[in-house]
């Protein structure tokens, strides 16, 4: 069983995992193939943090980075 101290080090770690992709993201300084290579490695390294919360991570993160995306990638690349 985790103790509050081992979730609450997973969950700081995933926190800063996704805000540090996010911060990538709204730099605007990667391209579309860059970005989606970010996105999958970060469900990656997150999946290695919550493998029994991914469901959770994609209804959260998956539509948190497809917003970012549109709004910081794709209105650039037009």
């Amino acid at each position: 069983m985790e103790t509050p101290e081992e979730e609450h080090k997973r969950v700081t770690a995933l926190k800063a995992l996704v805000d540090d992709t996010a911060n990538k993201i709204t730099s605007g300084e990667l391209d579309m193939d860059a970005v989606n290579k970010l996105v999958e490695a970060t469900r990656v390294e997150a999946e290695k943090l919550i493998p029994d919360d991914m469901d959770k991570y994609d209804m959260i993160y998956s539509a948190r980075f497809k917003r970012l995306i549109e709004q910081y990638i794709s209105a650039s690349g037009e």
